[in-house]
């Protein structure tokens, strides 16, 4: 059976339009007195958004900026942890390699705050106004709604993951910083939208949503481990009966080796600083992957050439592994990679971590089993690998370059050789990026001193 991939980017007809608006303004040019006087096409009033046929271009939006935010996230976010290392020049990206995430005027951390506060923006403001066209019986479509509030969840769940703290504003009026150990907020607003979107959610979207809210419960309970940060959890397994739960649903949904991805493209890929993951891994190759476990690369160019991983069972080549590197490092569209939100095989690691946090072994080897055999490799029998060992490295190939890294290494005590002795990433264990500098002097509502320093 052919894997089910779900895609779900960005509408295609904004770049169609713009096309058409540059021939219909050339024409218009020649008919004015002035060059001053042409009317901008693009500009639309917020009334335009009021009513209920903009429903789906709203939703749109969200889903555009979502995915333009996970982009620039995972720029800044995948070279902190093992999955990359630095092999260009820009300083900033030696910072982050090296694990020096607290400098709240890194570049990379200051794009991709403004782009992730975008999205959160604009995904909050599709969960209201579709909200209301449903409140008014004037919604054709209640799909539109879950997926407003797929997307609000996942860029409240990538924002908890990944900041230390975070400021809600709404548009120019500033708002307060939640402070570090208000971050745990993120994930229960992400729950609240995900348990409303349950129960009108139906096909694909309800598969979506049920992996989307055990990841965020999976998620919650990870964050819970590590905050306060500074310390490597005594017991670092993560056993939430209402992911379990979700993760079971989840996969009885899922057909084949599903997967839930976002995509970008040319007009909604970059930031102020870069051009997002898969330009600056793939073609400007600024940051590469780790070529100590996943590739080797070429010493010129420093473009990864083969995927080396060993599967820690067979100690032949991990086909997970040249499946999951190979869909992102070696994509048909380089520079805009798939960027898996959730995925079946996800559903089957929240769910072996709970059977191994129970000491259910034979659950364990259930789902591992199950996992491993949607790429035909043998099955785990508990010899080898500690089954604590084969969790982790399952973790770390099936979800590469999907934000989750970091915080596994925190938890089950990784370091990775990159980092200085000095650095946050390793005298304090848990430590995400800062709000940035140029939010902080734009907003004079944050208060407090980060902790991670």
């Amino acid at each position: 059976m052919m894997p089910m991939i779900k895609l779900i980017a960005r509408d295609v007809s904004p770049r169609i339009r713009r096309t058409l608006l540059l021939g219909a303004g050339t024409v218009l040019l020649g008919g004015c007195t002035s060059i001053l006087e042409v009317d901008n096409p693009n500009n639309v009033s917020a009334g335009a958004l009021d009513v209920p046929t903009a429903a789906s271009a709203i939703v749109n939006g969200a889903i555009n900026t979502n995915a333009n935010a996970m982009s620039s996230l995972l720029n800044a976010y995948n070279i902190i942890s093992d999955e990359t290392f630095q092999t260009g020049s820009r300083d900033d990206y030696r910072l982050l390699d090296t694990g020096g995430i607290e400098v709240n005027t890194n570049e990379y951390l200051q794009a991709s705050y403004l782009i992730a506060m975008r999205a959160r923006w604009m995904s909050e403001q599709a969960i209201a106004k579709v909200n209301k066209f449903k409140a008014e019986g004037t919604l054709l479509d209640q799909q539109l709604l879950v997926r407003a509030y797929m997307m609000g969840a996942l860029i409240y769940d990538e924002l908890a993951n990944m900041f230390d703290d975070a400021a809600i504003s709404d548009r120019t009026v500033a708002g307060k910083n939640l402070g570090e150990m208000g971050m745990v907020q993120l994930y229960d607003s992400a729950l609240k939208w995900l348990d409303a979107g349950a129960t009108i959610a139906t096909g694909d979207n309800r598969a979506d949503l049920l992996g989307l809210r055990a990841r965020v419960k999976f998620d919650r309970a990870v964050w819970l481990k590590l905050n306060p940060p500074g310390t490597t959890p005594a017991n670092p397994l993560i056993n939430d009966a209402g992911a379990n739960a979700d993760a079971a649903a989840a996969i009885a949904a899922m057909a084949g080796d599903y997967r839930f991805d976002l995509l970008v493209d040319n007009s909604n890929s970059g930031d102020d600083a870069s051009g997002g993951v898969g330009f600056e891994m793939n073609s400007r190759v600024e940051h590469t992957p780790d070529t100590a476990a996943f590739v080797t690369i070429n010493l010129t160019n420093k473009k990864p050439t083969a995927i080396i991983a060993k599967d820690p069972v067979t100690g032949q080549l991990d086909a997970a592994a040249v499946k999951q590197l190979g869909r992102f490092i070696f994509a048909d569209d380089i520079n805009h990679p798939p960027m898996t939100v959730v995925s079946k095989r996800e559903m089957y690691l929240i769910l072996a971590e709970a059977a191994l946090a129970q000491g259910n072994n034979a659950a364990f080897d259930t789902n591992i089993n199950a996992l491993r055999a949607l790429d035909g490799k043998v099955p785990y029998t508990g010899t080898g690998p500690t089954r604590l060992q084969l969790l982790q490295w399952e973790r770390r190939v099936q979800l590469i370059f999907q934000g989750r890294r970091l915080n596994d290494m925190y938890r089950f005590g990784i370091k990775d050789p990159r980092w200085v002795s000095t650095s946050v990433a390793v005298r304090k264990p848990g430590c995400l990026l800062p709000i940035p500098l140029l939010e902080r002097e734009a907003n004079r509502e944050i208060t407090g001193t980060p902790v991670c320093q």
